[in-house]
């Protein structure tokens, strides 16, 4: 017997009636749960989606950080901790869902995990030569340049996720191979990452040189900042990193870091990471550059990332 797959099939029902003999309805928790579920489908078929096969992440990402309206009208973005609770949710509905036999892998819709923010600061390293190339083959999933694999070519020059997010396509000088962030360091782009953003700008001819590089245009700042981050973290999962220890999208711009320390020693690394700490920047690359002797006092020519442009600003986050 074929399932009606349509959204509005009655799935509300049968998924509450499910999750009930885990959750008693009676309680908080499960008031709370089947309050998310009934929002969550609700708010997937006011985005259009009809079917259970056309949820995506990202759908269900839009869910977890939608806002909610305050008593006096006015909306607010909801915390991590929210945002987590809700991932949580989307779980335990989704894999209900497909056990009745609904078309959709509930791992890969609920999306990866929502770190906390010391997670990936905390644990995050530099990727080896061969980890980078499997994220640089992995960055575009089709034939030509996609806005991610222009996400991944922006972090792989020294920016991070709000980097990433407030770049405009004026700020990329392709010309000299460069990239500008809105503290004002301005950083090399590698040859991948050159030619991954020229390609993409080549075959998309209506973005314009105010548009944003990595986020749709009119993007919430906060939403903006997400979007770069499930972007990337999409790249890191399907390149087999999703459980590795130490690997996030945070690892792509300390790589940047690390090599230009090998190029030009720890306080270029400093620089582009936008850290006026030697010592954070050595523990964040993973080197004793105590060890070692430095050529000139930190501070002096700060003349940018990799290249001899822009200045020093930001944190090294």
């Amino acid at each position: 017997m074929t399932v009606d797959q349509n959204l509005s099939a009655g799935w509300l029902e049968r998924i509450l009636a499910d999750l009930a003999r885990t959750y008693d309805p009676a309680t908080r928790t499960g008031k709370k749960i089947a309050s998310h579920v009934r929002w969550m489908l609700n708010f997937l078929m006011a985005l259009g989606i009809s079917v259970w096969s056309e949820v995506t992440a990202e759908d269900t990402r839009d869910w977890y950080f939608a806002e909610t309206r305050n008593l006096d009208g006015t909306f607010a973005a909801p915390k991590e901790n929210t945002a987590r609770n809700r991932q949580w949710t989307a779980l335990i509905a989704l894999e209900v869902a497909a056990k009745l036999g609904a078309l959709v892998d509930p791992v890969a819709v609920a999306g990866p995990k929502i770190q906390q923010p010391a997670d990936t600061d905390t644990a995050a390293r530099p990727l080896d030569d061969g980890e980078d190339q499997r994220i640089c083959s992995f960055a575009n999933p089709g034939v030509v340049p996609s806005m991610r694999s222009v996400v991944v070519a922006v972090m792989r020059s020294g920016g991070s996720a709000p980097d990433a997010a407030g770049v405009r396509v004026r700020d990329v000088d392709l010309d000299t191979a460069t990239i500008r962030f809105s503290d004002g360091r301005v950083c090399a782009l590698d040859a991948w990452s050159a030619q991954t953003i020229g390609e993409y700008l080549d075959t998309h001819p209506g973005v314009g040189p105010d548009d944003w590089l990595c986020v749709k245009s009119g993007t919430a700042p906060q939403r903006a900042v997400e979007s770069v981050t499930a972007q990337v973290w999409k790249v890191v999962s399907e390149a087999g990193f999703g459980r590795c220890p130490g690997v996030s999208g945070r690892s792509l711009r300390l790589t940047a870091a690390r090599r230009a320390f090998e190029r030009d020693g720890i306080e270029a690394a400093a620089r582009l990471l936008g850290s006026a700490s030697l010592d954070g920047t050595a523990r964040a690359i993973g080197h004793a550059w105590q060890q070692e002797p430095i050529k000139e006092p930190f501070g002096s020519g700060r003349r940018g990332c990799g290249t001899d442009t822009a200045g020093l600003g930001g944190s090294d986050g």
